[in-house]
């Protein structure tokens, strides 16, 4: 026994047993050298909870060791089951009797797990000049940033390093992490998670580089692209929604039936397979949602749409996913203390995050709360529609109860019945509660304020001391805590429902299974409205929380729209606890993470440098465009600054020039679509005339507006916050970029105001060490659209002249890659400009 188990960890397992009284209890030991039980620590003791709680606590190599009170050792098939489960971790299973004298190994402990380390001469051999990569590319150039940043990477993983990578544009970032990544994955037997913000990258990698790297190299490895549940199909409400006729008006019956019939067809069952737009109020009645998934209880799990994708997550090397549903999964880690397991990702140790410039924005959206009227309507119209009284949940499980309890159940049948006849009536008087509360709050503000509520103008203000110090705060903290105390008392009725339907006889229970798990959803959501209406009135400290009121369609009229919202001020902490904390390597890389060559802005606020010293490295790459003769930076300096009189008319005016100079073939970009819509308006009928062809952002979807552009080369794109980044127009259809102001964030929105303040209190600058940084790299992503190959060559027109005129100019222009700079008059410049892009056309 003693080769087994240690005698100290014996004895410390019979002192646990004998506090438990001889109950079961679950220890998690480590082993040592020889593999025998070493130390054990008491995870947890015998009841419903037991099982989760060891699956969440182990790691590769540990040994999970219970109890059989009886003294009989032989395993129960629930035994063998968590020993499955256990055995797929790399984790040893032992039962012991309660005066640990005798032992069952029932899965053999692991000897511990070496890992294999990347080899920078392997990268080097496929992605090197002479490598494998370089004979699969027709027109190989050599890159060898790109080999600099694969060997980065590959030691990120080697080391467990947290690192920080900038890759101008042009270096192949997406082939330098995806090979060490690929190679790591499959000489360790360990699945890697590749994070990107924008569909259009994931579709790149998922489509092109990972194929291409599959053939190119002939390593077989296995990447899938994985959803958030809201994009796929659910059989069983897509059934439900089937059996309800008339659930949808007749103007969408024809696009749920259109659904029905794609469902026949489909493999997938994802949303982008479609071939239109499904309307929000068709798709959230038949899409996959976590609070309404009675999971293997389901009768469609086999063939069920989202956890057939997730099976095959599971058997993947490579998970391409996006930074909202990789932050659902850490916070969901992070809550529960599961690292081994499956949360909403597969476990995994090590991540990749590729458009990292936006892991702030991500969080802070991701951790923010909203609650308005179409919050609770779209709650509360699923227990009962709110012009059909035979339409909605209760109604339908009601109908449903009647059909299949038997008559001897006459007593269960009138206290059910009882139940949700109040249920109905209590959810009415929420709901016009919560319609006259929110919209008297807004009109409240308004007159608080004394500003008029409109459709064009949205009124935003801030919690701030002044406001929450008056008496119009007084009102309506009480007023949404009463709300909160509603929403949450009906929460809690219909909670109580769904325990007395534990009384229903197994088979009945088993056919209203369905409608119990959408009752059970739909407890959760009112209980989160609850849970946002108490932080909104809780005013803490590391919180925003803010008004936004405006007039707006409710239904087929017009209404007052109040919003009451709330944002960390911070993610940085969250973000260390829940990634660098947890994960033995995180890399973070963009073309754009600097602000004049330093990564300090980016660490800081996505809280890098809170993590261990010696885990963190950065890196930074230039592009390999010699961007001095292929870019010309152009400043005219006599012109008005934004918000002085002229502006927006010196922007029509030096436009229009530089658009007949450029003969059409240039993006205007702009920070605010008021102006947009203003210079597009004036001009177009101008530049139409003349032969060029002005596209404005919100007339077509963006992708069908990026085609158009791309193939007529007269054609001028105007577009504002999307277009700045994650755009590709190489060659001859894009030569010129019109940057008009400098894209500083509106210093009034109430986030970026609260965490202005926030630096200002703890003695910081919030201009120079927050609001230019964040607009520097914005900057530095709109200057990106220009050069996209060596081959490209253009004008970058900067029509702000606070560039060159203030001090933090230098700051924007020392972000940009090595180009040529020119400054003066409007007409001089132009002028010169003109002459740049005449050499241009010469060339070709």
């Amino acid at each position: 026994m003693d080769q087994v188990i240690h005698p100290q960890a014996a004895e410390d397992m019979r002192r646990a047993i004998r506090a438990a009284n001889g109950n079961e209890v679950f220890f998690l030991g480590h082993t040592d050298s020889e593999l025998r039980l070493s130390e054990v620590e008491v995870l947890a003791r015998g009841n419903a909870e037991a099982v989760p709680a060891v699956l969440q606590a182990c790691r590769f190599g540990d040994v999970v060791i219970h109890n059989h009170p009886g003294g009989q050792l032989q395993p129960s098939s629930a035994d063998v089951e968590i020993a499955s489960r256990l055995g797929s971790l790399g984790v040893a299973f032992y039962i012991v009797d309660n005066s640990v004298e005798s032992v069952y190994k029932v899965v053999e402990p692991f000897a511990p797990r070496l890992e294999e380390h990347v080899d920078p001469q392997r990268i080097a051999e496929l992605l090197g000049p002479e490598g494998v990569v370089a004979d699969s590319l027709p027109g190989y150039e050599e890159r060898p940033e790109q080999l600099r940043m694969a060997f980065a990477v590959g030691e990120a993983f080697n080391r467990g390093q947290l690192t920080t990578i900038e890759a101008g544009t042009g270096t192949g970032k997406s082939l330098a992490y995806l090979l060490p990544a690929i190679l790591w994955a499959l000489a360790n037997e360990e699945r890697v998670v590749v994070s990107t913000n924008t569909i259009n990258l994931q579709e790149q990698l998922v489509r092109k580089d990972l194929p291409f790297l599959q053939r190119a190299t002939g390593l077989r490895f296995r990447a899938v692209l994985v959803k958030g549940r809201g994009n796929y199909l659910c059989r069983r409400r897509t059934e439900t929604a089937h059996l309800e006729p008339g659930l949808f008006d007749d103007e969408l019956t024809g696009e749920f039936n259109s659904i029905l019939a794609w469902a026949e067809q489909t493999s997938d069952g994802s949303k982008e397979e479609l071939s239109f737009i499904p309307r929000s109020q068709v798709w959230e009645e038949v899409c996959c949602e976590p609070d309404q998934c009675a999971r293997v209880r389901c009768a469609h799990y086999g063939d069920c749409f989202f956890h057939k994708a997730r099976r095959l997550a599971s058997q993947a090397d490579l998970l391409v996913v996006n930074h909202a549903l990789l932050l659902s999964d850490l916070a969901l880690r992070l809550q529960t203390d599961n690292y081994t397991t499956t949360a909403v990702l597969p476990p995994f140790d090590r991540v990749i995050l590729d458009e990292a410039h936006h892991l702030e924005d991500v969080a802070t959206r991701y951790f923010s709360t909203q609650v308005t009227r179409f919050a609770f309507a779209r709650v509360l119209n699923r227990l009962r529609h709110p012009r059909k009284a035979e339409r909605g949940l209760l109604p339908r499980f009601l109908a449903k109860l009647s059909a299949e309890l038997p008559d001897s159940e006459d007593a269960l049948y009138r206290r059910l019945h009882e139940r949700i006849e109040s249920l109905i009536v209590d959810r009415q008087q929420l709901f016009d509660r919560a319609v006259a509360d929110l919209e008297d709050i807004g009109r409240d503000l308004a007159d608080h304020l004394k500003q008029d509520i409109s459709e064009r103008e949205e009124i935003k203000q801030r919690l701030v001391p002044k406001l929450t110090g008056s008496d119009f705060w007084t009102s309506v903290s009480e007023r949404v805590r009463q709300l909160s105390r509603q929403t949450e008392d009906l929460a809690k009725a219909l909670a109580a429902l769904l325990k007395d339907c534990e009384a229903l006889p197994e088979l009945v229970a088993e056919k209203l299974n369905s409608p119990l798990t959408d009752l059970r959803g739909v407890v959760g959501r009112l209980g989160g409205i609850a849970t946002d209406l108490s932080c909104f009135i809780a005013t803490d400290e590391s919180t925003c929380g803010w008004f936004e009121v405006k007039q707006g369609r409710i239904g087929r009229g017009q209404g007052v729209i109040t919003r009451l919202c709330t944002a960390p001020l911070a993610v940085a902490e969250r973000l260390k606890q829940a990634l660098y904390d947890r994960f033995r390597t995180v890399v973070m890389t963009s073309a754009t993470l600097a602000v004049a060559d330093s990564f300090s802005y980016f660490k800081e606020r996505v809280g890098i440098d809170r993590a261990e010293p010696t885990r963190i490295t950065e890196l930074l790459l230039q592009s390999p465009f010699d961007f001095a003769s292929q870019a010309l930076v152009v400043v005219p300096t006599d012109v008005p600054e934004p918000g002085r009189g002229g502006y927006g008319e010196m922007v029509r005016d030096l436009s229009e020039k530089a658009i007949v100079s450029a003969d059409g073939r240039s993006f205007v970009l702009f920070t605010a679509y008021s102006l947009l819509r203003r210079v597009h308006g004036e001009l177009s009928p101008v530049l139409g005339a003349r032969g060029y062809r002005c596209l404005r952002q919100g007339e077509e979807n963006r992708h069908r507006l990026l085609k158009t552009f791309a193939g007529d080369a007269t054609s001028v794109l105007f577009g504002t916050d999307s277009f700045w980044e994650g755009v590709d127009v190489p060659g001859r259809a894009l030569e010129q970029v019109i940057i008009t102001r400098l894209p500083f964030k509106v210093p009034t929105e109430p986030v970026l105001e609260a965490r202005a303040e926030a630096i200002e209190k703890a003695g910081g600058d919030p201009f120079m060490s927050y609001t230019v940084p964040q607009a520097a790299i914005k900057f530095k992503q709109g200057f990106g659209r220009l050069i996209r190959h060596r081959n490209d060559r253009g004008v970058v027109l900067i029509l702000d002249s606070r560039v060159v005129k203030k001090g933090y100019g230098r700051i924007f222009l020392r972000s940009l890659p090595d180009a040529r700079v020119l400054t003066g008059p409007a007409e001089q410049v132009l002028g010169e400009m003109a002459s740049f892009q005449a050499e241009l056309s010469t060339a070709d």
